[in-house]
């Protein structure tokens, strides 16, 4: 089994506060993990430190065996990782198209340039028009993406991740405002685009959890408190003491 992602001993404080304490974790290459935990145990703390937009005060986050902590979002998107977030980032006046024609220009070999017009680029636009059906948004391939509905919005969102041709996909909360229908949607999308590659996940609709993941980490108060298969994390006396009086019934 290769390994895909390992965190090892992650803190990070802010002023005289320790968000995360020590936090550390393996997944592998291929796996589908998701990162649970009460509100405020530090989630999108962690997230930010392994996606490069917060720094890391101590320990090791390495992809593919390289360690990735401290460097620059870009660079480790470059590397091979790529990522949502809670509130929907898109460019909103360009339209579904293009954003994703965007996303997709490092897999397509296609960089920085100046003088060449992105249309031009056959592999590019075919990378997009692929990215496109696979997230069922053909029919608004020319819609402004502020135009779409919240939840064409997430599915473009997830899309964005992967058209970059990461290896390892991190989706903060991607079902999170969704109906129940839209919700069965999303997981069908995120099990259809992750297929050949890394999802690591924080999601709060413990069903959702349970029917995507092979494995669950559970963060508390900052620190690892269970990491294992869905059952096992189920019957956690841990687990389920940090979700009294929020969620304890979905261990039920």
């Amino acid at each position: 089994m290769s390994i895909g992602l390992v965190v090892r001993d992650l803190r990070k404080r802010f002023g005289a506060t320790e968000i995360i304490k020590g936090a550390s974790l393996e997944i592998a290459a291929g796996e589908r993990h998701a990162v649970i935990g009460p509100n405020g145990a530090g989630k999108s703390t962690f997230f930010h430190l392994i996606s490069g937009l917060l720094t890391p005060d101590s320990g090791t986050i390495e992809l593919d065996g390289h360690n990735i902590a401290g460097l620059a979002p870009h660079v480790i998107n470059r590397l091979g990782l790529s990522r949502s977030f809670q509130v929907t980032s898109l460019f909103a006046r360009m339209s579904v198209f293009e954003n994703l024609r965007n996303a997709a220009m490092r897999s397509a070999g296609a960089g920085l340039c100046f003088w060449r017009a992105a249309g031009t680029y056959a592999a590019l636009n075919a990378r997009a028009e692929q990215m496109l059906d696979v997230i069922g948004l053909v029919a608004r391939r020319d819609v402004p993406a502020g135009a779409l509905a919240y939840a064409e919005q997430r599915a473009l969102e997830i899309g964005l991740a992967v058209a970059s041709g990461a290896r390892i996909v991190l989706l903060d909360e991607p079902t999170a405002g969704m109906s129940h229908a839209e919700t069965d949607r999303a997981v069908a999308l995120i099990r259809r685009v992750t297929e050949t590659a890394t999802l690591v996940m924080i999601e709060h609709d413990l069903g959702v959890v349970f029917d995507l993941a092979d494995r669950i980490t559970v963060l508390a108060d900052g620190q690892v408190i269970a990491t294992g298969r869905p059952d096992a994390v189920r019957a956690d006396t841990a687990v389920r003491a940090a979700y009294l009086g929020t969620a304890a019934d979905a261990f039920a």
